[in-house]
């Protein structure tokens, strides 16, 4: 069988006399850093045949700098991107803010669509893309790809396998500290800006939430509180020397939301922001059930990086905990490619495969989007 033909919008290219350390501390580079590199482990499944930047030279530069050969073409348009013939499945790997115009060329000209989380920049956005995607009968994915990462899996094969019983409770407290209160990069205002729809709240907290209802379910109640940290942040350069000192920051650091589940079980999660998290643990979420009980264990990184330290624990019973091996000796991305691209390619292979139960399709996602919508209204939020 042919490999899917994949053109990408969003590969920026490598800037000169930046090293790859530095590179992966600049924004903008998420497609040159997990997208790429998932592709490239998967020859026989998936091949870049086009670049979609925001001029033909930024396109140009990139299919250079990464190697991609004289074959792949450049555009700056998606709509010529969308008629291309040659082209299978259109990635979209910009903030969000574009994915909405980017992703209808492509759905209009009945490619496959990878967009990004969030989908949309607001809950209509996602839900018109959704519309228009089912309507056009092209498949979708969203790039929520810890529903892939094994720990989500083993996740929620044990608790529907009823290891721990029926679940009564789940609690979970995050950590936000990687993202610094006091000062902001340059570049990447729009994390902080809660208009922008790609900010903390929808992709550090949002991330967790669409694999916590992936698992347990969405909530049939819940009650929230949303409050501000900082009003002004100090925007660095990446010399680490301020270029504006007064930066609104509009989006919420604190969050506490509980509720009860559509199962019927009790659920709480805390998000906080401190200077540095007393246990250097940025997720820990546990979950109980008449039987037992299960911990994970995320150490200072984002929920969605899949990074190798995370860990699972269940206890049965007054036994003792037991930590539980998630990587099945049939993973074939774990240390095999770079952490921040396993969890994506291991959604590339399940889409690939046509295997649904990992894969967000622009209608599962939308319920993450509802889910968000929900939490600001009981916060009062819009009020705010």
């Amino acid at each position: 069988m042919a490999p899917t033909r994949v053109g990408i919008v969003g590969l920026k290219p490598k800037p000169d006399g930046v090293s790859d350390e530095m590179m992966n501390q600049l924004p903008g580079f998420w497609a040159a850093r997990a997208h790429l590199p998932a592709f490239r482990a998967m020859p026989h499944e998936y091949e870049v045949v086009a670049v979609c930047n925001s001029s033909i030279e930024s396109a140009t530069k990139a299919i250079e700098t990464y190697g991609l050969g004289e074959s792949v073409k450049a555009y700056a348009d998606p709509n010529d991107l969308a008629n291309d013939g040659d082209v299978d499945l259109v990635v979209i790997s910009v903030r969000v803010g574009k994915h909405s115009m980017l992703a209808k060329p492509a759905i209009l000209e009945k490619k496959d669509v990878f967009v990004e989380w969030p989908l949309g920049a607001t809950l209509s956005e996602a839900e018109e893309l959704t519309k228009m995607a089912e309507a056009a009968g092209v498949r979708t994915s969203v790039g929520v790809q810890t529903r892939a990462d094994p720990l989500v899996v083993k996740i929620k094969e044990i608790i529907e396998s009823g290891k721990i019983g029926k679940v009564n409770n789940s609690s979970a407290l995050i950590g936000s500290s990687l993202l610094p209160s006091a000062t902001w990069i340059e570049g990447a205002e729009y994390y902080i800006d809660w208009k922008s729809g790609g900010n903390e709240f929808t992709i550090w907290l949002g991330h967790f939430l669409d694999s916590f209802i992936h698992v347990l379910g969405d909530f049939a109640e819940v009650n929230a509180i949303m409050k501000k940290g900082a009003a002004k942040v100090r925007i660095l350069n990446t010399k680490g020397e301020v270029v504006n000192p007064d930066y609104p920051k509009t989006a919420p650091e604190n969050i506490l939301i509980q509720g009860v589940l559509e199962s019927g079980a009790v659920a709480s999660i805390s998000q906080r922001k401190s200077t540095a998290e007393i246990d250097d643990v940025s997720f820990r979420w546990i979950i109980s059930g008449t039987e037992g009980e299960l911990e994970v264990i995320v150490p200072k990184h984002a929920w969605q990086f899949g990074i190798p330290t995370r860990s699972l624990k269940v206890r049965i019973g007054s036994n003792e905990a037991e930590t539980v091996d998630f990587i099945g000796k049939d993973d074939k991305f774990e240390s095999k490619v770079p952490v921040l691209a396993a969890n994506p390619a291991r959604q590339y292979d399940a889409f690939a495969k046509g295997d649904a139960s990992t894969v967000a399709d622009f209608r599962s996602a939308l319920k993450t989007h509802v889910l968000l919508e929900r939490i600001v209204k009981a916060a009062g939020w819009e009020s705010a």
